[in-house]
């Protein structure tokens, strides 16, 4: 089974290695720095499974995409959830749909900060360019160990076995159902319908499925899906959700990962890779000049 069904032994792996840590964050009392020790051991128990399967099957640890995307992949990946976060809550702050305001973001920003004394906007411009920087770096080093398994090792493999479409369907399928033991336990923000949170953050993971994947495939480096994701889990969340408050009943179904409007801005960029990736495989096809 090793060298037959590698992604088989890889998921077997992952639940092995996932299961203590979702123990752990369901059962313990833990305060917020051991949820994080917690949160860090789960993500990287992708990664674990896949260097172990690679080792186990004799697959090449060069197939995982380690080599270096270059500069303008990079920054593309960083900047990627920046923008379409400023899509998303943009829509919600015109519409009404939520309200920006700072009532939320800078308190929580003085308790993390620790200036009582600095003036407002000091404390707004330090935690952004913090978390813009440092906690996109820690986000990053997290994401690694989901990445190393999702991207460098899963998702490449379902590609090649059904194709671009279905293998990175079921990639972001696989992805959002390993997060399901950890959210079915969670407090969502603003508390919207449980059913209705998760159903959201499915679409959303696995809309954003075909834009990592087709980071990936574009550049063969595992590293822009690394930056993205670190990118996203330091803004979305922590910057977005905290910049908006409530203006109704509707503001909590469309904020945060578990919201609508951020399902539908990752379908609508799904939507846009695939066109891409047909573009260019319809000119890598078309016939380069007559014969002579």
């Amino acid at each position: 089974m090793m060298r037959r069904y590698p992604v088989v032994l890889f998921l077997l792996l992952t639940f092995v290695f996932s299961l203590p840590f979702y123990l752990l964050l369901n059962l313990s009392f833990a305060n917020a720095e051991g949820r994080r020790l917690y949160v860090t051991g789960l993500m990287w128990g992708p990664a674990l499974a896949a260097l172990i399967t690679c080792l186990l099957a004799r697959i090449p640890l060069a197939t995982l995409g380690w080599r270096w995307p270059g500069g303008r992949a990079a920054w593309l990946s960083y900047l990627l959830p920046i923008c379409y976060g400023l899509f998303a809550y943009g829509i919600i702050w015109i519409t009404g749909m939520g309200k920006f305001s700072t009532e939320i973001y800078l308190p929580y920003a003085r308790r993390v900060i620790g200036l009582p004394e600095a003036p407002d906007g000091a404390i707004i411009a330090m935690m952004l360019a913090l978390q813009l920087s440092m906690s996109f770096v820690l986000n990053a080093v997290m994401a690694l160990g989901e990445e190393i398994g999702w991207r460098g090792f899963l998702g490449p493999r379902l590609v090649q076995r059904f194709g671009f479409g279905a293998g990175v369907l079921f990639t972001g399928l696989i992805w959002a159902v390993w997060h399901y033991p950890v959210l079915f336990w969670l407090n969502f923000p603003g508390d919207p319908p449980k059913p209705f949170a998760m159903a959201c953050f499915t679409i959303m993971v696995t809309g954003l499925s075909y834009v990592y994947a087709w980071l990936r495939e574009t550049t063969g480096s595992v590293w822009t899906a690394v930056f993205l994701h670190g990118s996203h889990n330091a803004v979305i969340s922590l910057v977005f959700t905290l910049l908006t408050v409530e203006t109704g009943p509707i503001t909590v179904y469309a904020v945060d990962e578990f919201g609508f409007m951020l399902a539908i801005t990752s379908v609508l960029m799904a939507a846009w890779c695939w066109r891409q990736r047909a573009r260019r495989d319809a000119m890598q096809a078309a016939p380069t000049g007559a014969p002579s």
